[in-house]
């Protein structure tokens, strides 16, 4: 039975499933349209039942690995590549990158992102003007996978003409691509299904048995489908340590080639942690306990906590808050429980969290409490030390390699000086982040992070 064109307008995601749903299971055909170029497998459908397509009762095999669980049907072919993973059948290939990347802001990515890579897409839009969104070359219908994952099918349309699409001689529809999403997951991920041919002559016809079998075991697939967390933290080693020593966390998915892991405490998730070391199997990394970290200077009558200004709660003795007169002070790390994940940067994908605890420093003669400013520091700035244990004179402050010698402390708890040249090793690669410290004939005091513009 097929109807006149309805129109969505405004429904959300989960209205719009349900009545492609009930109105699939009456056999009734849909017709939804997109004005933006920008992939929406959501409401791109046009004319497909939910039942056209029924899973195959063929045996199925397993394919599992850290990012994923599907079963594959005996005429495909897994072929997983770094972290996506490819099903070939013939000139068919299934894809599924579970940490699709792109540079839009745009979720799910603009669709010259979502394709690229897929031969057959670039075989009919490669002259289309950037940034294409799909629709120049074609007209869509979807398929509904499952309750969570639908996608939507493109097949040429020669009536688009003077976008700069190439079609096939033979005006009859050819489908050139599918694009697939999962919205049982947060995290971008990428899901299509395309055809090996830069000759759009080759394209498989719309509608023929050949590509109706194809969906059928794609469907089967997808149903299958799992996509699994691909970074895991199953233990740390200790559970807590003081600051400065060196920690293992254990896990899977550290080591993705292409990615780099960081580890971040989410209460202070800015803070500059040096890189992590990965283990050779990104099974395990290690990292050092933070020594210090930054606060901020909040107006009167607020403190800062956690990089927040709040309201200075009673009794509150101000004696190491950072004051007006900077934006930016370092502290020593208060010892207390915190939380660790490990990032993979630039994707957006993150561990589970687990709890660490920052365990006491062992107490020293010579100690810094507040240092300021410890960021966006230039040369010849004045910088001030507040501690204790600082000698009348005599006192040696090191930054790096850079040392100022014979400072004198009136009061034994506070220092000035005029900020050094930066040199030596920074502390965080790729920065110009160094260690500071104050040392006497009492001994060496603990260290503060100082930041260099």
């Amino acid at each position: 039975m097929f109807v006149n064109p309805i129109t969505i307008g405004s429904m959300d995601l989960a209205d719009t499933l349900r009545l492609i749903v009930l109105l699939a299971s009456t056999g009734v055909s849909l017709s939804l349209e997109l004005a933006s170029g920008t992939f929406n497998p959501w409401l791109q459908v046009n004319s497909t039942n939910v039942n056209q397509f029924p899973a195959s009762s063929v045996k199925k095999r397993t394919f599992s690995n850290q990012f994923l669980t599907i079963a594959i049907l005996p005429d495909w072919t897994a072929r997983p590549v770094n972290q996506t993973l490819d099903i070939i059948h013939g000139k068919y290939i299934l894809s599924i990158n579970p940490m699709f990347t792109h540079a839009s802001g745009i979720t799910g990515g603009r669709f010259p992102e979502i394709v690229a890579g897929m031969p057959s897409a670039n075989a009919v839009m490669r002259n289309v003007d950037e940034p294409a969104g799909g629709w120049e070359c074609s007209q869509t219908d979807g398929m509904i996978v499952s309750s969570t994952i639908s996608g939507s099918n493109y097949y040429t349309d020669s009536s688009k003409t003077g976008n700069g699409c190439t079609f096939p001689r033979d005006p009859q529809p050819a489908w050139f691509g599918s694009l697939f999403s999962d919205r049982s997951i947060e995290r971008e991920h990428n899901i299509t299904l395309s055809y090996d041919t830069a000759d759009v002559n080759n394209l498989p016809k719309r509608d023929s048995q050949e590509l109706r079998d194809i969906f059928r075991d794609v469907v089967t697939m997808l149903k299958t489908l799992s996509l699994k967390p691909p970074v895991v933290i199953t233990k740390v080693d200790p559970e807590a340590a003081p600051p400065g020593a060196t920690v293992t966390v254990y896990g899977s998915g550290f080591g993705i080639p292409n990615y780099y892991a960081s580890l971040i405490f989410t209460e202070f998730p800015n803070n500059p942690v040096p890189e992590p070391t990965v283990a050779p199997d990104g099974n395990s990394l290690t990292f050092l306990v933070p020594i210090s970290i930054n606060t901020i200077s909040c107006q009167p009558g607020y403190i800062d906590v956690s990089g927040n200004c709040v309201p200075t709660p009673a009794g509150h003795v101000d004696a190491n808050d950072c004051p007006q007169s900077v934006d930016f002070c370092g502290v020593p790390i208060p010892p207390r429980k915190y939380h660790i994940m490990v990032n993979l940067e630039g994707t957006g994908v993150s561990s589970n969290s687990v709890a660490f605890t920052v365990a006491p420093s062992t107490a020293t003669r010579v100690s810094i409490l507040l240092l300021y400013p410890n960021q966006f520091v230039s040369p010849g700035d004045v910088i001030t030390v507040r501690g204790s244990g600082f000698a009348p004179t005599g006192n040696t402050v090191e930054i790096g390699s850079s040392v100022i010698r014979n400072l004198s402390s009136l009061d034994g708890k506070t220092i000035t000086f005029q900020a050094p040249a930066p040199a030596g090793e920074s502390f965080i690669r790729g920065t110009r982040i160094y260690r500071a410290s104050v040392s006497n004939a009492s001994g060496q005091s603990n260290s503060i992070l100082f930041d260099y513009r």
